[in-house]
């Protein structure tokens, strides 16, 4: 255990603190799992374009709770993936003896090339979300909540005043300019 946590600690220190860098790098490597997703959906029904997608969200957006949402959802990700995996790794073992003792009409399975090639498109996006893993963590780490504002240190609580939380324009008058008027009742 204390050996993992050596592990953590070096794999952190090496990933910077500044959030705006570790965003470029999430907007990077999310991206690369956008375009693989588009690959891997060939065979196989999976949410990493959607889950991509928040993460883009998150970077773009420099989103604490996007990036935290995110990050849960991005190392559950990498468990199901990797069980999806040595899964569908067994499978195409099974598919290449059925396709070498010419019974593969009773084998319902993508061609073999097809299943190899997600495969590997698989392997390599989850390699990427391994690699985004410390990068998304340092960033919501680093992000000031969402609710406050960017000028406060993490965990601050800002001052409110009545004119400052009014979200609502001034209300403009009910009453139109003559020359207004005047115009739309010509076009008529």
């Amino acid at each position: 255990m204390e050996g993992a946590m050596r592990l953590v600690q070096g794999v952190t220190a090496m990933v910077p603190d500044d959030p705006e860098s570790n965003a470029v790098w999430l907007i990077r490597f999310t991206s690369i799992q956008f375009g693989i997703s588009f690959f891997t959906s060939i065979t196989r029904t999976d949410n990493n374009g959607a889950l991509a997608l928040l993460g883009l969200y998150a970077s773009f957006g420099r989103k604490c709770e996007a990036s935290k949402l995110y990050f849960v959802f991005l190392v559950l990700s990498c468990l199901t993936d990797l069980v999806w995996m040595v899964m569908y790794g067994n499978q195409i073992s099974g598919a290449e003896l059925q396709e070498i003792q010419n019974e593969w009409e009773d084998y319902a399975f993508p061609p073999v090339t097809i299943a190899k090639f997600v495969l590997a498109m698989s392997v390599i996006q989850f390699f990427v979300k391994v690699v985004s893993i410390p990068f998304t963590y340092k960033l919501f780490n680093n992000l000031i909540d969402d609710d406050v504002p960017s000028t406060l240190p993490r965990g601050g609580r800002p001052s409110y005043s009545a004119s400052a939380t009014s979200s609502h324009p001034p209300a403009a008058s009910s009453e139109a300019p003559a020359g207004y008027q005047t115009a739309a009742k010509d076009e008529l």
